[in-house]
């Protein structure tokens, strides 16, 4: 654990530490030797358990946490006083009134989202610029440099002074310092990590305990099956659904159809078994609707069939 104990010496905020182990201790590849690392630091100092509670609570409250992911051992501490969470609660008003700022109640964790066919934006805290495509949920902890991307895909930016954020996405955690920004996306079979500015930090069960920096431009994807695949993508292809258009490149029909499937709300069937495979190039505009379809029956030997439940696509 002498990477972890090293990489904390550079942040000196008892809050962004909080932040740090809460999304270590909610995801499934936290180690024992990360477990006790926590542990040692909780026991430091009665700042460290007041604050970690204080987040933990609102993380529960406001993004319905599962109790079961975070520690209920109770913590030896210095001074021989055992905490737990029971008594940590006990704590917990004072702890508000030290930790937000007078006059102002402490607010739950922000809950953002877009619709199927939305693309917003938003600035987490004040400070980080965050990008939000289609079906996108994330979870946000204001003030605690901590957020949380259930679903979809986002850009990030630290751009603002002093502005760091640990994101926790699916299994894999990435740590944003000032002036980084980065893609992430939540796939059926992977978590697609890039670093757009300035390098970023990404751990994961499959990296090394001290994590992994990836360099601008390159993305790493961790698979569900514990595969991992890092390349540097083309960035224009990979961004461009913020100028509302896809950009495939000799994708597979398939791959082409489950991409255009997220922006909107009747969905394709491809039902066309010969053609699955056959590679694709060219640009969907999300706002226009069908267009890209009405393109496919002219480039392809399919026909497009209308029905309740979306539009299939047969083989003419």
């Amino acid at each position: 654990m002498d990477g972890t104990v090293n990489y904390f010496t550079r942040y000196s905020t008892i809050r962004h530490h909080a932040a740090y182990w809460i999304t270590r201790l909610h995801s499934e590849n936290c180690t024992d030797a990360e477990k006790e690392a926590f542990q040692k630091w909780l026991a430091d100092s009665q700042d460290h358990a007041t604050e970690f509670q204080h987040l933990t609570e609102i993380w529960e409250l406001g993004a319905g946490a599962p109790q079961t992911m975070l520690p209920t051992i109770p913590v030896a501490r210095k001074n021989n006083i055992l905490l737990n969470r029971r008594t940590a609660l006990a704590c917990l008003g004072t702890s508000v009134l030290m930790l937000s700022p007078l006059g102002q109640k402490v607010q739950a964790t922000q809950l953002l989202q877009t619709k199927t066919g939305d693309i917003s934006t938003f600035t987490l805290g004040g400070k980080i610029c965050c990008q939000m495509d289609t079906d996108t949920k994330l979870a946000f902890i204001p003030d605690s440099q901590c957020c949380r991307l259930e679903k979809g895909q986002v850009i990030l930016s630290a751009s603002a002074a002093a502005s760091t954020l640990w994101v926790i996405a699916a299994h894999t955690s990435v740590y944003l310092q000032l002036h980084a920004s980065t893609n992430i996306r939540i796939a059926p079979d992977c978590v697609h990590v890039t670093a757009l500015q300035d390098k970023i930090l990404v751990r994961s069960e499959h990296l090394p305990a001290s994590g992994a920096w990836l360099q601008p431009g390159q993305r790493l994807r961790f698979f569900a099956d514990g595969h991992l695949h890092s390349d540097y993508p083309e960035i224009d292809t990979l961004l461009s659904w913020q100028e509302g258009r896809l950009i495939f490149r000799n994708r597979p029909l398939w791959e082409v159809i489950t991409e255009i499937n997220r922006y909107i709300p009747q969905k394709i069937k491809l039902d066309a078994p010969l053609l699955i495979n056959r590679p694709l190039s060219g640009v969907y505009y999300i706002a226009r609707g069908n267009a890209f379809l009405q393109m496919l029956v002219r480039l392809l030997p399919i026909r497009l069939v209308n029905n309740t439940n979306g539009i299939t696509l047969l083989p003419a």
